[in-house]
């Protein structure tokens, strides 16, 4: 496997953690808890940001490349980049839904609930499609020419939560996730 695509399984284990996250905070509203919306709303500005603007596009440019060459496989690149679309929409909803209650907004629980759920339930599918279906393929049909290009149309970023040198806008969301990881190592 190339190193693109290496990157692209890790960045969807951090995906993944985010995910992981955000359904324990609406499964709180089954407690009779409140979950803590800045942290729900700091998880969605990052997937709208990281995954939807510089993740996402980077694999559309591939998957194209796999549709050009391996025409068979068409219809299943025009899904998944379909799913790409529907990602964005469903997080920028959320995010505009989070940031409301966040700023004093008082909207019923299913208002969140229902689209964190849905959008939870779509983003862990469509990866799974990727890796499974997808992934492999790009690996074998693109070349170091392939990925230059790719570079120059969407230019590579460092990932602002998992990254080396991360901004302190996700400080409280790396805290939230050492917890969890420590959490779930004791279990």
């Amino acid at each position: 496997m190339n190193e693109p695509v290496a990157a692209w399984h890790e960045e969807h284990a951090n995906f993944a953690k985010l995910l992981n996250l955000l359904e324990g905070q609406l499964n709180l509203f089954h407690r009779s808890q409140t979950p803590n919306y800045a942290l729900m709303l700091d998880i969605m500005c990052y997937m709208t940001h990281y995954p939807d603007l510089l993740h996402h596009p980077r694999e559309d440019r591939a998957f194209e490349v796999v549709k050009e060459r391996v025409p068979s496989l068409g219809w299943l690149v025009d899904e998944l980049m379909a799913e790409h679309v529907i990602a964005v929409q469903n997080s920028a909803q959320l995010v505009s839904d989070l940031d409301s209650v966040v700023n004093g907004a008082i909207l019923p629980r299913e208002s969140v609930e229902t689209p964190g759920r849905e959008y939870i339930a779509h983003f862990r599918h469509h990866m799974a499609r990727e890796e499974a279906d997808l992934f492999p393929i790009v690996a074998k049909t693109l070349n170091a020419r392939d990925w230059a290009a790719i570079d120059h149309a969407v230019k590579p970023a460092a990932d602002p939560l998992f990254g080396a040198n991360a901004p302190t806008q996700y400080e409280v969301l790396r805290r939230e996730i050492v917890r969890e990881a420590s959490a779930g190592a004791e279990i």
